[in-house]
């Protein structure tokens, strides 16, 4: 039988794992909050899946669940967020904040994010500058996941970029990874049996496959195209802030650890522009492009973000889908963390 959960009951259920791992209650919202927005996306491969990493990594020592993080201002608009190992979403809260105030100030603002953990579906953030106006751009590099094109092992990120504007219709997002497929995508065909794409990955000893449980090594989106941009990625954020990730990974002696950086861009539309005249141009845009004619008559142009729109309407009325193995892994969580199951529809 199909089971939901609604958006609340997953909050507060998220909140409480959270909690008992000692993170403070502020700092547990913001997490589930981020996680439970990509599952309302449709975006299941960073949502509720994710929460048993969050707690893996508490476990680890790699997210220190009560660590703080702090703004280093450089020049004016520029500025630093030391995420000194906390959860990527608090980071990232904190990093939205401050940038907005210094974009309103200065028409735009420059945000680089150090040392925190997975900061979960990155959309959500330029998502929520969308929501207040401006227009967002925002890089994300982490561990080796991926192939640097030509190479057989991992050597760079599955690194991620959103960007985000307002329009009439509400926020206009992209968002995705600079793999074939993102890993929440191979870890979720791990979960369900079902085979990957041919070209989309490599197995541990550098070999192509579709079996997504022998998949280890990502593939880069366009091949050189994919990696270029990732590697840039880094360069963008871990070596600017002077928190590299890569070359402490996969150089001599390198060591793995669960880390990431990101870079946030905003721009103050009504800086540029009266906001009224930006949405209108941007309707006018979006329509152009939804009456062009289809390769297929049956399947609607859909503008980025379109369909992640949709699900969400539907999901905040329904209800969150719970496969078996998902619920199942809720209540592992729920008997290992000493809280109370979450409540089902």
């Amino acid at each position: 039988e199909s089971k939901h959960i609604s958006a609340d009951h997953l909050t507060q259920f998220m909140i409480s794992a959270l909690m008992a791992k000692g993170m403070p209650q502020a700092n547990a919202a913001t997490l589930a909050q981020v996680l439970v927005w990509a599952d309302l996306r449709g975006v299941s491969s960073h949502g509720m899946a994710r929460l048993s990493m969050y707690l893996r990594i508490i476990a680890d020592g790699d997210m220190d669940p009560a660590a703080t993080p702090v703004i280093d201002s450089r020049a004016g608009a520029l500025f630093i967020v030391e995420g000194n190992r906390c959860a990527g979403p608090v980071a990232m809260k904190l990093a939205l904040e401050e940038a907005g105030k210094r974009a309103r100030a200065f028409g735009v603002s420059t945000a680089i994010i150090s040392g925190t953990t997975h900061t979960g579906a990155i959309g959500r953030y330029a998502h929520a500058a969308a929501e207040q106006g401006f227009a967002a751009i925002m890089l994300n590099s982490g561990p080796p996941n991926m192939a640097y094109h030509g190479a057989r092992v991992k050597s760079l990120a599955t690194s991620p970029v959103a960007m985000g504007v307002p329009s009439m219709e509400g926020p206009l997002v992209l968002d995705m990874a600079t793999a074939i497929i993102a890993n929440g995508r191979l870890q979720q065909a791990v979960r369900s049996g079902e085979p990957i794409p041919a070209g989309c990955a490599l197995t541990k000893a550098g070999e192509p496959t579709t079996n997504a449980e022998e998949a280890e090594i990502l593939l880069p989106l366009g091949g050189p195209k994919g990696s270029g941009i990732s590697f840039m990625f880094e360069c963008l954020t871990g070596v600017l802030a002077t928190n590299p990730i890569l070359a402490s990974m996969i150089g001599p002696g390198g060591k793995r650890r669960h880390e990431h950086n990101a870079m946030l861009i905003l721009i103050d539309v009504a800086a540029m522009r009266p906001m009224e005249d930006f949405k209108r141009d941007m309707s006018e845009l979006s329509g152009i492009v939804r009456a062009l004619p289809r390769l297929d008559p049956e399947v609607a142009i859909m503008l980025p973000g379109e369909r992640g729109a949709k699900a969400f309407a539907r999901r905040s009325r329904e209800g969150i889908p719970l496969s078996p193995k998902t619920l199942a892994g809720l209540l592992e969580i729920a008997e290992k963390a000493g809280v109370a199951a979450p409540a089902l529809s």
